[in-house]
């Protein structure tokens, strides 16, 4: 059972809220932005004799569903790696894509911004007359996934590195924590992976070095803040990354 008095979402700057439901709530232009929802990924790991049970799509779209219900947002913004498979379409992705475009059409104004597991996606996009674009430039905010090298501009919205806080008892276990990331001095702000199987990167290793899969990150401070997404007390400010590695 949830704890009532969860913490649902944080305001980091003017009209611009990290929710438990995974998304970036950009108020002041009724906008969410979510990422890495990896699409087929089921289909995808069949081809290499891993056989998972199809979770994948009613886990975002549950998601999806609730963030339509809290924040009725005008667009909803698809930050990268709308589906898994680089190489090409299959059809799980196909099936789960368009029942994607469908459930939402009506509710909110979708715009798809490419991600590097998103090569094919437009041959997909293209049967509902969407086009994918390589960013999303406004007066305020500057939205691209991260796999590529672009100038940091404005507040900068980021998904792909698929941050996670990493945390290990007294006996060697491990547990991962799903997180934003934001670095106040370069406005640089990077959201979670909605995907249901991805386990993240650790970010008190990942963004301390570069061994982080973002290549605009090399070019920050080390000054970023976590902010975990647990079940039982919804968001939780970890503090500055390099004072929790050292905890840790």
């Amino acid at each position: 059972m949830l704890n009532k008095g969860l913490l649902k979402e944080i305001q980091i700057l003017q009209d611009v809220f990290i929710s438990d439901l995974y998304c970036v709530y950009l108020r002041d232009i009724s906008a969410v932005v979510i990422s890495d929802l990896h699409l087929g990924f089921e289909d995808e790991m069949n081809l290499h004799g891993l056989f998972l049970p199809k979770l994948q799509r009613d886990h975002v779209e549950k998601m999806v569903d609730n963030i339509m219900d809290r924040y009725s947002p005008e667009k909803l913004i698809i930050n990268g790696d709308f589906k898994q498979e680089f190489s090409r379409n299959l059809p799980q992705e196909w099936e789960d894509v368009n029942h994607f475009i469908d459930r939402y059409k009506k509710d909110a104004s979708m715009i798809f911004i490419r991600g590097n597991h998103d090569n094919y996606l437009m041959t997909i996009l293209k049967h509902s007359n969407i086009e994918i674009k390589d960013r999303l430039e406004t007066e305020r905010y500057y939205i691209y996934h991260g796999d590529r090298d672009m100038s940091l501009k404005k507040l900068t919205i980021l998904g792909h590195e698929h941050p996670s806080i990493v945390l290990r008892d007294e006996i060697g276990g491990i547990f991962k924590i799903p997180a934003f990331v934001f670095n106040n001095d370069a406005k640089v702000l990077i959201t979670p992976a909605m995907s249901f199987f991805s386990s993240g990167t650790d970010v008190s290793e990942s963004l301390l070095s570069n061994e982080h899969f973002t290549p605009v990150l090399k070019h920050v401070s080390k000054n970023f803040r976590a902010y975990g997404i647990t079940e039982e007390f919804g968001l939780l400010d970890f503090g500055n990354i390099g004072d929790l590695s050292q905890k840790i």
